[in-house]
């Protein structure tokens, strides 16, 4: 993917210093910065959902049934997931 990100010149500067610093090219250096920010996202994310969903789990009554849990967490999905238009 190609990207082109607008930055003041002062954090350019600061981009090619630390990319120098790594001994790397700075789209290197900022790819590298780029991915790591989404593995943390991604691994903060998880972590929210685990922790949402122990919390969920703690609230279920223990009669439930694994059914209406898995019946409960579609209707759930179906209600929080982006409603997509398709257009040919």
């Amino acid at each position: 993917m190609n990207l082109t990100i607008d930055v003041s010149e002062q954090n350019a500067a600061i981009l090619e210093a630390q990319a120098r610093a790594a001994r790397m090219p700075a789209n290197d250096y900022l790819a590298k910065i780029v991915a790591r920010v989404l593995d943390n996202q991604r691994s903060r994310n998880a972590a929210n959902l685990d922790q949402h969903l122990a919390e969920m789990a703690s609230r279920v009554a223990e009669e439930t049934t694994p059914a209406e849990m898995v019946a409960a967490l579609e209707e759930a999905l179906t209600q929080v997931r982006p409603h997509r238009a398709w257009q040919s």
